[in-house]
């Protein structure tokens, strides 16, 4: 059931808790995976999470009521994640506990359950991850994805489908 926020536009622009809690706990599996999709590292997520929110709060009168608050959100998400990207293009951050993953090999004999979400999209490009996370982890529907990344329906399903293979390709079960 989509959620229609600009019912709680006016409450957001007064600093009611309310409405913000709403907002965040509908948009924030969106968010974060637009953003880790792009910088690959929780921590830095977190952060980048908040300054979305920061900037959409000070931003709301920029967006036009009766359009797609989640595409709108999730749009500044990703400008955000891109220029902290641009600003941070030598780091790498690295946390051995967090990105163990990065140095085992895939055990075709382990079940699909047993990989990492991060270990089973190490092939998939930057916008495959997106649209996979989009997908999964916010549950968006393919139609608003296709709005989220500017792309058609066809391409979107045809980008997922195709992600889709990569991971099964990569795990060993093709």
């Amino acid at each position: 059931m989509p959620h229609n926020f600009d019912d709680y536009l006016d409450l957001l622009a007064q600093k009611d808790e309310q409405a913000f809690a709403y907002v965040y706990e509908n948009t924030k599996r969106g968010v974060y995976a637009i953003i880790v999709a792009i910088v690959h590292d929780r921590h830095t997520t977190e952060d980048l999470m908040q300054e979305t929110y920061i900037k959409m709060l000070k931003n709301l009168q920029s967006y036009h009521r009766g359009r797609n608050f989640s595409a709108w959100l999730f749009q500044i998400a990703k400008n955000i994640a891109y220029d902290y990207q641009r600003q941070n293009k030598n780091e790498h951050p690295y946390d051995p506990q967090e990105q163990s993953y990065l140095f085992d090999q895939p055990d075709a004999s382990k079940p699909v359950s047993d990989y990492s979400l991060e270990e089973m999209m190490k092939p998939l490009e930057e916008e495959e991850r997106q649209i996979v996370l989009l997908r999964i982890v916010s549950e968006e529907k393919f139609k608003d994805i296709a709005t989220i990344t500017q792309k058609p329906l066809g391409t979107v399903l045809w980008i997922y489908n195709k992600a889709l293979g990569k991971m099964k390709k990569y795990l060993g079960k093709e």
